[in-house]
């Protein structure tokens, strides 16, 4: 069995403080305990990173898992975060409705969108993989969120065995071997969320990707322009405005993504501690808003707050900085893929 440093990172946590659970966590998701819970409190992960993408075993008691557009906005994870409850099941709360995942289910989160569930007594493997990763391979790479693939399905019953074989091997996995076993993960995975269907050809999809990538680069690049419309986007990299209103039909359509866009990067020069202090209209008229009084009210309607309140948080993550006490666990940034 290879030892040491020539195996794939390994990180335990195993923990009956309460507080020192939520502080790891809250890297990604902000637990909640029930405070009418009588049942003692313990939280165990066994996590590897297998390349660019993390696979582990999670078990705690009863709680919620929240993750807001505030924190979204914040940290900019962009990931899937996969879940296989092994024991328990989790009630996540939708706009469309309540949704259960039963034990056993391949469940779906997208660390992109915001994040309401309840775990009962649990005991989970979970799989993080970078957007890039995945994307790619499926069919329709969005409206994944809270997405579920029953688990008496072959694929699912299969790609839950295939999950745990591998946890199983990880601590004697060679690192150099660490990302063609998490490759091998993403396209059994895409196999199963694609139901079962042949995979398209692999350069064709990749070609197809690429474009709708770069059409959120340019997004990203040009947010303070005017004319970030359907048809100046489609004029610049030469695609179809059918093909564009078709990939971004899950997000509401091109335009309110592009508002989602510029709100997000309005929200991060507002609150990290080492940008640069600028007033409201600045900041309006870097991400494209012509005034500010309709940048607080579209900033408003989003966070629930004013940019002055986002603002002085500001203050609250310099202070958090120069405390100087990250948490001592490693898992927690690499499930969030930072």
């Amino acid at each position: 069995m290879p030892m040491g440093e020539d195996v794939v990172p390994h990180d335990v946590f195993a923990s009956t403080d309460y507080q020192e659970w939520r502080d790891a966590m809250s890297q990604l998701y902000l637990p909640t305990l029930d405070s009418a819970a009588d049942e003692p409190f313990r939280a165990e992960v066994n996590g590897f990173l297998l390349g660019s993408g993390t696979l582990g075993r999670c078990a705690s008691v009863q709680q919620a898992f929240s993750r807001s557009r505030t924190q979204i906005g914040r940290d900019g994870v962009d990931n899937y975060m996969i879940q296989i409850f092994l024991k328990g099941r989790c009630h996540a709360r939708t706009a469309c409705g309540d949704v259960i995942l039963d034990a056993g289910d391949i469940c779906i989160f997208d660390n992109a969108e915001p994040l309401d569930t309840v775990n009962e007594d649990f005991d989970l493997m979970a799989l993080a993989v970078p957007r890039d990763r995945l994307a790619p391979l499926l069919h329709e790479p969005d409206g994944l969120h809270y997405r579920r693939v029953r688990r008496d399905t072959p694929l699912a019953r299969l790609f839950r065995t295939h999950v745990l074989d591998v946890y199983r091997m990880a601590p004697a996995i060679r690192a150099e071997d660490g990302p063609q076993v998490f490759s091998a993960l993403v396209h059994f995975l895409a196999a199963v969320i694609n139901n079962g269907r042949e995979l398209s050809d692999e350069q064709t999809s990749l070609l197809q990707q690429s474009v709708l990538q770069e059409v959120r680069r340019h997004i990203d690049a040009n947010l303070e322009s005017e004319s970030l419309t359907v048809e100046d986007i489609a004029a610049r990299l030469g695609i179809s405005r059918t093909k564009l209103y078709r990939h971004f039909e899950p997000h509401g359509g091109v335009a309110a993504f592009v508002r989602e866009r510029r709100l997000a990067a309005a929200y991060h020069k507002l609150t990290d501690p080492y940008a640069l202090p600028f007033n409201n209209n600045a900041i309006a008229a870097s991400v494209g808003f012509q005034s500010e009084s309709a940048f607080i009210r579209a900033f408003r309607r989003r966070y629930d707050m004013t940019p002055g309140e986002a603002r002085r948080q500001r203050h609250v993550a310099s202070m958090s900085a120069a405390s100087g006490a990250p948490t001592r666990y490693t898992w927690p940034a690499w499930f969030a893929g930072v």
